[in-house]
């Protein structure tokens, strides 16, 4: 039978009024659905496809491409909640079902989550889980120092957020290093500023030194261009008002503006900063 969780290529055998049958290699038949035919798909044909249970729980291929497949970790949003689990928007038709003991707490639509797919060990249906232990490990560290990466916050702790790098690695980002609010379940980049040899990693959510206030400095002015010459804050507002109309912290603010000014290409007044 195909395997149910990946992209794989698989030789479309034919066609029947629910859609094609395409074959794997153990000459396995799966249904690919009317809908995913194309007029251009011919008897022979290798089809890339993504195979998964549909809402009827019969295996069924399409050649849509979900956010996450099988063992892959990323964020991805409730979008319904029961007694028994929630639903998990993950590009597909169906969305994907993660039961009650696979997280903590209480999740609600709308929220944001860090999950692993895997197969569920009764069922054998494909579910998410908060349970990153198997899929995340800082045994093979492979980023560098310095390196720009993806990440996604999977949990609050006392100083900062515990966050997964680039799907495979754990890293910490600290209070003091965030250049931006962020709540558990975000997916940003950031940069590695460092490893130790016990394989802790240290992210920060914007370059260190010269490159980093360069980077916010742009950033800064590029938004006041997009809010037609003028934002309604300035170096004495509050970190709650700074954040909120430019996304960064009052510390990375103040030093973007100071370059723009020093550069001459902004004004400070009273209640707003606007271009010059």
């Amino acid at each position: 039978m195909a395997t149910a969780g990946i992209v794989q290529k698989l030789h479309l055998t034919r066609f029947t009024e629910n859609g094609a049958y395409l074959m794997d290699e153990n000459g396995d038949e799966v249904l690919l659905p009317r809908r995913y035919v194309s007029d251009t798909m011919h008897e022979g044909d290798t089809v890339e496809a993504f195979v998964y249970f549909d809402s009827e729980d019969r295996m069924v291929a399409t050649t849509e491409r979900p956010k996450l497949t099988l063992s892959q970790v990323g964020a991805l949003e409730v979008v319904s909640s029961s007694r028994m689990g929630v639903f998990l928007d993950w590009g597909l038709p169906k969305d994907l079902f993660m039961p009650r003991a696979n997280y903590r707490g209480d999740l609600h639509t709308g929220d944001a989550v860090v999950v692993a797919i895997e197969r569920d060990n009764v069922s054998g249906r494909l579910v998410a889980t908060t349970k990153l232990g198997n899929y995340v490990s800082n045994n093979n560290i492979l980023v560098e120092k310095g390196e720009q990466v993806e990440i996604a916050v999977a949990e609050r702790l006392e100083r900062g957020f515990r966050v997964v790098i680039n799907g495979c690695n754990w890293g910490m980002i600290y209070d003091d290093q965030l250049s931006c609010p962020v709540r558990t379940g975000d997916t940003l980049q950031g940069y590695i500023t460092r490893i130790t040899e016990l394989g802790r990693i240290d992210v920060m959510t914007r370059k260190s030194g010269y490159d980093g206030v360069r980077e916010a400095s742009d950033r800064l002015f590029g938004l006041l261009v997009k809010n037609g010459g003028s934002l309604m804050v300035h170096d004495g507002s509050s970190p709650e008002e700074i954040a909120a109309a430019t996304g960064m912290s009052k510390k990375l603010f103040k030093r973007a503006l100071g370059g723009l000014l020093k550069e001459g290409r902004v004004v400070c007044g009273d209640e707003q900063i606007s271009l010059k």
